[in-house]
C-alpha cells in the first residue's frame, strides 16, 4: 500500500488498513469514484482524478487510451463519460464507467501526468477506427499544434501500422498540418481542400517592413486571397473594430479577404466554396471545384 492520502484516489482496503471505517467512507466526507475506489469529497472531479482512480481497478499493464488519452494529450478535446483503458492481453470487464479495449499487440507505454497512456500517434490510430476524416484530422492538427507529435512522425506511424484503421489513419494523417490554431480553422481548410481547390497556407504572417503585424487564418499567398473564420469572440465590439482595421489594411495591400462564420461553414458550405472559387478565378487561377466535400459538409436542408 502506498502512503495513504485521501486527496488522491484510494482503494477501500487501503483506507481500512489506515484506520478508516467503512461507515466513514460512506459518509459525506468522501465520494466513490468507481466500485471500491474513493476520494476526499472536496477534491474536484477531473479527468486526471478519474483516470488515476480507474487505473487502481486495473492490472499493472493497463494503459489509458482512446478518448481518455486523446483528452490527456489535447486537454481541449471533448471528454468521454467513461475512462478508456487498453490491454495487450485479455482482461475481464473491471467496472461501470471504465471502458476496456483488448489488443493482441504490445503497445508502447507513454506517460501523461505520471500515468501510463498510449502515445499520441497510437491514440490517433486507435481513434481512426471510429472517427470520420474531418474529426480525425482535427485531432491530428491539435496534437501537432501542442507539440505532441510532428506531421512527419504521424504519417510514418500511420503508414507503418498494419492493423484495423490503417487506411483511415493514413488518409487523415496526410491531411494534418502545422500552424492550424483551432478546430474551425481545420474544418475551413478541409472544406476547400476536399472541394478540390488548391490548399491554402495555415496562419500565414502578414508582414509590414519585415515585421509580422498579424496572421491570416488561411491564405493563397501567391494570389493574395485569404479565408478567415470569425468565432464568437469576434462579436466583441472592440475586437470587431480591430478586425475591420486589420482587413482594411490587407485589402489596401491587394488582398481579397473572405470572412465566414459558423453558420456559413456548417450550414452553407456550397456558398463558401463558391466564394473561394470566384476569388481564385478573379486572380487568374484555373479552378473547378467538385462536390465531394458534401460527404462531410452537408448544406442545410440537403440530404446526401
Amino acid at each position: 500500500m502506498p502512503d495513504f492520502d485521501p486527496r488522491r484516489p484510494f482503494r477501500t482496503d487501503w483506507a481500512v488498513t489506515a484506520g478508516m471505517t467503512r461507515r466513514e467512507l460512506a459518509g459525506p466526507a468522501y465520494r466513490q469514484l468507481f466500485r471500491g475506489i474513493h476520494i476526499d469529497a472536496s477534491v474536484p472531479d477531473t479527468l486526471v482524478v478519474r483516470a488515476r482512480a480507474a487505473l487502481l481497478r486495473a492490472p499493472e499493464h493497463a494503459l489509458l487510451s482512446h478518448d481518455t488519452a486523446a483528452q490527456l494529450w489535447v486537454p481541449s478535446w471533448p471528454s468521454s463519460s467513461d475512462v478508456h483503458l487498453s490491454f495487450s492481453r485479455s482482461v475481464k470487464t473491471i467496472g461501470e464507467g471504465i471502458r476496456t479495449h483488448r489488443f493482441r499487440y504490445r503497445m508502447e507505454r507513454w506517460q501523461r501526468h505520471g500515468m501510463p497512456t498510449t502515445g499520441p500517434a497510437m491514440t490517433f490510430i486507435h481513434l481512426a477506427v471510429r472517427m470520420d476524416l474531418i474529426e480525425l484530422v482535427s485531432f491530428g492538427d491539435r496534437l501537432v499544434a501542442r507539440g505532441a507529435v510532428s506531421t512527419l512522425d504521424l504519417v510514418a506511424a500511420a503508414e507503418a501500422w498494419q492493423g484495423h484503421g490503417r487506411r483511415a489513419a493514413i488518409s487523415a494523417a496526410g491531411l494534418v498540418r502545422e500552424r492550424s490554431e483551432s478546430v474551425p480553422e481545420t474544418h475551413s481548410r478541409l472544406l476547400v481542400v476536399l472541394a478540390g481547390l488548391p490548399e491554402p497556407v495555415c496562419n500565414h504572417p502578414f508582414l509590414v517592413d519585415g515585421v509580422e503585424r498579424f496572421r491570416l487564418d488561411l491564405a493563397w499567398v501567391g494570389v493574395k486571397v485569404a479565408l478567415e473564420y470569425d468565432g464568437r469572440w469576434h462579436d466583441d465590439p472592440e475586437q470587431r473594430e480591430k478586425d475591420e482595421k486589420r482587413r482594411a489594411e490587407m485589402r489596401a495591400a491587394g488582398w481579397i479577404i473572405i470572412v465566414i462564420r459558423a453558420r456559413d461553414l456548417y450550414d452553407e458550405p456550397d456558398e463558401v466554396v463558391d466564394q473561394v472559387t470566384a476569388a481564385l478565378r478573379s486572380r487568374g487561377c484555373d479552378v473547378q471545384p467538385d462536390r465531394r466535400y458534401r460527404r462531410w459538409f452537408q448544406p442545410r436542408g440537403r440530404v446526401a
